[in-house]
């Protein structure tokens, strides 16, 4: 898949990049996609498919996720933006001419 003028941005919370996103966007005359703006994909994806991404979203307890552990929540994370990413490509995949 190959793409022209086209900006990943990727880094921890709290980080700037919807900022930056943003910036960029209006400067450029860019796409934004807004922070999480996969998340009106959440109610369609497969949990076999998105373990990570439907696990907020199938959550019985709020409890459960914040009584993971820093192995498990790091690993949520690093899973989470993997899927997020095959949202995301497969988003660009449909707008490319």
């Amino acid at each position: 898949m190959k793409f022209n003028n086209a900006f990943f941005i990727t880094g921890t919370a709290y980080a700037g990049k919807s900022t930056m996103v943003k910036l960029l966007a209006e400067k450029y005359n860019g796409i934004l996609c807004e922070e999480n703006y996969h998340d009106q994909l959440l109610p369609e994806l497969n949990s076999t498919e998105f373990p990570f991404l439907t696990y907020t979203r199938d959550l019985e307890d709020w409890h459960d996720f914040i009584r993971r552990s820093l192995e498990e929540y790091k690993a949520w994370m690093d899973d989470v933006s993997y899927e997020c990413e095959v949202l995301e490509l497969r988003t660009l995949d449909g707008l490319k001419e």
